[in-house]
């Protein structure tokens, strides 16, 4: 499995993605979505998603409590099957595996590491369909964890 680096402009956040993924513009600065190529059989297309918000002066603890209340209210058939303490680069972080349906019905998987750091909260995200995920499942796994802070923020 070849990794390569994929940089967040907007923090410097910086993790590893599948090679041969592809960066999609969303027009979010916030936001960075990398997608595997397209599948011959037209499944969901897997992909990574940084997100980098303010948490409004919330602590670590109360950004996530904040995201674990929005998330059913998100995502149909929302159900988590772990969540876990976790670090990144020294820092606070989280571990999230869950399952929902998007809006066409397919059942998905998704996996996320999460910390914050400065006020910056960074979210990445994998998502697959569930049909793939036992095939998927370490690659995706290995980019969460490879999340890190942006150069210079505190450790």
């Amino acid at each position: 499995m070849v990794e390569v680096k994929v940089t967040h402009e907007g923090s410097g956040a910086v993790f590893e993605a599948p090679d041969g993924w592809q960066v999609e513009d969303t027009g979010r600065p916030e936001v960075l979505v990398v997608l595997e190529p397209e599948p011959a059989d037209g499944t969901v297309r897997a992909n990574l998603v940084l997100t980098a918000v303010d948490t409004g002066g919330r602590s670590f603890r109360d950004w996530q409590n904040g995201t674990e209340a929005l998330l059913p209210q998100e995502l149909s058939d929302y159900l988590v099957l772990d969540l876990h303490a976790d670090e990144v680069d020294g820092r606070p972080a989280g571990s999230r595996l869950a399952h929902h349906v998007d809006a066409e019905g397919r059942a998905l998987v998704l996996e996320q590491r999460f910390t914050e750091a400065d006020g910056l909260g960074l979210t990445l995200t994998a998502t697959v369909d569930v049909l793939r995920y036992p095939l998927m499942a370490e690659e995706l796994s290995a980019c969460c964890a490879s999340l890190r802070l942006p150069r210079g923020a505190s450790r």
